[in-house]
């Protein structure tokens, strides 16, 4: 004698294990999706770490380079210095990013440091980079970077035609406490004008990505 009450149970048994199986996949996939997005977010982040890193090997660099023209000469920053990647006036019409005129190359500043690409490819800018060391440098990231005394012409900044950019400072005693974010790079304390200068650092890292970071120092 046929039994229809457990064929009937055997069915509802299996479409219920069906409906577990497609839970459990289901699951499965979100987990797999949930681990995949967690890696990329962490490997993002460490991505920004790095080249924040790379970007401050730029600025690193770019003091040091200054610290020692303050030391030896210091009238030696009125002026240009193309091959150290210093300019003494500001620069305003150079596109440092690229992204102000993207479809215009030639305002943008020579990243690549060949100095005969400067008037043939950049003509409107005429700045030149420099190199970082790569030994300042993460592994697989490479850097370069630009000095501009915030200027508007090559003479010693207390020339009104100069027309630099400066913070003046009532008395010495302002400086204490001075965060190295502001002109505590240098390390110098002064009741007069102090003057800006700005540091842009290209970065590249793996995969081309580029990435720009920007420092304005005060001496």
């Amino acid at each position: 004698m046929f039994d229809r009450t457990r064929s009937s149970q055997h069915g509802v048994v299996f479409f219920t294990v069906l409906i577990a199986l497609v839970i459990l996949s289901l699951s499965a996939v979100a987990l797999v999706r949930s681990v995949d997005t967690g890696t990329q977010i962490a490997g993002n982040l460490s991505f920004r770490q790095t080249t924040t890193q790379a970007g401050d090997s730029g600025t690193e660099a770019a003091v040091t380079w200054m610290n020692a023209q303050l030391t030896a000469n210091p009238t030696s920053l009125y002026k240009s210095d193309k091959t150290k990647g210093y300019y003494a006036t500001s620069h305003v019409g150079c596109d440092l990013s690229g992204s102000s005129t993207p479809d215009d190359s030639t305002d943008d500043v020579n990243w690549g440091g060949n100095k005969d690409d400067e008037d043939k490819y950049y003509p409107n800018c005429k700045m030149t980079a420099v190199a970082v060391d790569a030994a300042r440098l993460p592994a697989g990231y490479s850097a370069a970077y630009v000095i501009n005394r915030l200027c508007g012409d090559e003479l010693p900044p207390t020339d009104e035609k100069a027309f630099c950019e400066s913070y003046s400072r009532s008395t010495a005693a302002a400086d204490e406490g001075r965060s190295m974010s502001g002109g505590g790079y240098f390390g110098k304390k002064s009741a007069s004008s102090e003057y800006f200068y700005r540091v842009t650092t290209r970065v590249v890292g793996p995969k081309n990505t580029v990435s720009y970071v920007q420092t304005v120092l005060l001496n």
